[in-house]
């Protein structure tokens, strides 16, 4: 039996996972990352620390699978997105690696001008933590580290640099540096608008597909992580990418909503045609599609924020997952009671970047009167999460169209069936797990066996329970999001 290694570089955890041939997972071993953080806007690591965690996770989930490192056919590499992680002509960090959610590039970003020029390019509002960005930012700020630079790359580039000595990117990052999504490439224009020296062409390193060979094990590495030697490694893709491709997202106009801590709603597009909105990201995907990609920054975490501040009279107030139980089982009984409280879901210090870009964007609780308790509270909690996924789809999304739900959140009891309801279209419930490394284990398969890619992921995707729209809910629900959105309108000038 042969097997695949997964690496999930995340921000603050890197987890290892390892599937058989036929994608069933076989074990999975995680470790935290400290990330350094000030008041200023500083998001950072250390590279070689980075590297050392994840050679040490990939080394004890081989000793926790009890299975030999010559049966491991290939591994690959996804991670956070772009960031600017440098290394010098001696092949170490110029400095710690600033991540993607980094936003001391702001403060030399204060011409909205740009931003439009950008989007109209790239289909993706501008980042502060974005590479093209960061390197604005140093040659600002950081001169003197700048000239040190030979190569840019992002969280997997590093980690396959230390596996293999090659350096690479792929496509999938290279559009949200930003860069040309059309072609897939840096774009000499954006550099104009951001006044850059075409000069810094020369840090990035050469763009290669992901499938394609991104190198071998090296003798170094082995040591570290007790992969064998000469173990081929693959290019890989950005962590959005990758969780895509292990929900399914490889079909034209495929809908996929992903929910976790924040929560990705997804088109899968065969075409780079670019929105008007002037919102959300657009991603370069795999098989020449590209991902139409509207963000709620804050997801589950609203759940969390109202568990903290209305149930700490419950007794089962350091057991959340318990509280949610019991909402939920209530909630059933109640046979969807209808609830007068809005609940707009911008739980974050970030403010939001879809369906609308305001960084000073707040939730809100709407409507509170005397009788209202925290089940209702709870309740707006639920339908403002889906209001807001139906904000972001708009009207790219109909009845006849099927929304395909995963991450932490889909395995709730009553959330699929409030989405449903809310979007008035059939909710399907994928099953697979640790998505990212999935859609990773799919491109290494790819690469070794030369299997179609497209096939690849549609035979292996699993559809659990489906949910269809209960009518009177849906029509209590669209009531419901005109004073919503009516609401989020009215706030957006005095946020």
């Amino acid at each position: 039996m042969k097997y695949y290694i997964a690496i999930d570089a995340g921000t603050s955890v890197i987890k290892t996972v390892i599937f058989n041939t036929n994608f069933k997972q076989i074990n999975s071993y995680s470790i935290k990352n400290p990330v350094l953080t000030d008041k200023f806007g500083k998001s950072e690591i250390e590279m070689e620390k980075f590297w050392f965690l994840t050679a040490k996770c990939i080394k004890l989930l081989i000793k926790k699978s009890k299975i030999q490192s010559q049966s491991i056919a290939g591994l690959g590499i996804t991670g956070n997105m772009v960031g600017f992680w440098s290394i010098s002509n001696k092949n170490k960090p110029v400095r710690n690696a600033i991540l993607w959610n980094d936003t001391r590039s702001r403060k030399i970003f204060t011409n909205q001008n740009i931003f439009d020029q950008i989007y109209k390019i790239t289909g993706s509002i501008v980042q502060y933590g974005c590479t093209i960005p960061i390197l604005k930012w140093m040659t600002k700020f950081e001169k003197e580290n700048l000239k040190k630079i030979k190569y840019i790359l992002t969280c997997k580039d590093w980690l396959r640099f230390k596996l293999t000595g090659n350096i690479n990117n792929d496509e999938t990052e290279v559009s949200v540096y930003p860069g040309d999504i059309k072609n897939r490439r840096l774009s000499i224009k954006i550099f104009k608008i951001f006044k850059l020296n075409t000069k810094y062409f020369k840090l990035f390193p050469e763009i290669k597909k992901s499938t394609e060979l991104g190198g071998y094990v090296t003798k170094s590495a082995s040591k570290l992580t007790k992969l064998k030697e000469g173990t081929p490694v693959i290019i890989g893709c950005g962590d959005v990418i990758a969780s895509t491709l292990g929900a399914g997202g490889i079909n034209h106009n495929k809908k996929i909503s992903i929910i976790g801590t924040t929560c990705h709603n997804i088109i899968v597009k065969s075409n780079p045609k670019i929105s008007k909105d002037n919102s959300g990201l657009f991603f370069a995907s795999l098989n020449n599609t590209w991902l139409e990609t509207k963000i709620n920054v804050a997801g589950t975490t609203n759940f969390d924020w109202v568990i903290n501040n209305f149930y700490k009279k419950s007794k089962n107030y350091f057991d959340k997952i318990k509280i949610i139980n019991n909402f939920e089982n209530k909630y059933l009984k109640n046979n969807y009671n209808e609830n007068s409280l809005i609940f707009l879901p911008y739980l974050n210090y970030g403010g939001s970047i879809s369906p609308f870009v305001n960084l000073n964007s707040k939730a809100e609780i709407f409507g509170i009167l005397p009788h209202h308790n925290n089940f209702d509270i709870m309740t707006s909690c639920y339908e403002g999460l889906a209001l807001s996924i139906k904000d972001c789809y708009g009207n790219k999304i109909n009845k006849k169209d099927n929304l395909y739900l995963a991450g932490g959140a889909s395995k709730s009891k009553i959330l699929p069936q409030i989405i449903s309801n809310a979007l008035n279209v059939k909710v399907k419930i994928l099953t697979n797990s640790e998505l990212g490394a999935l859609g990773i284990s799919f491109l290494i398969d790819s690469y070794v066996n030369k299997t179609n890619l497209k096939n690849l992921i549609n035979t292996h995707q699993k559809i659990g329970h489906i949910y269809t729209p209960n009518k009177k809910h849906s029509k209590y629900l669209n009531n419901k999001y005109q004073k919503y959105k009516k609401l989020r309108e009215s706030l957006e000038n005095i946020w």
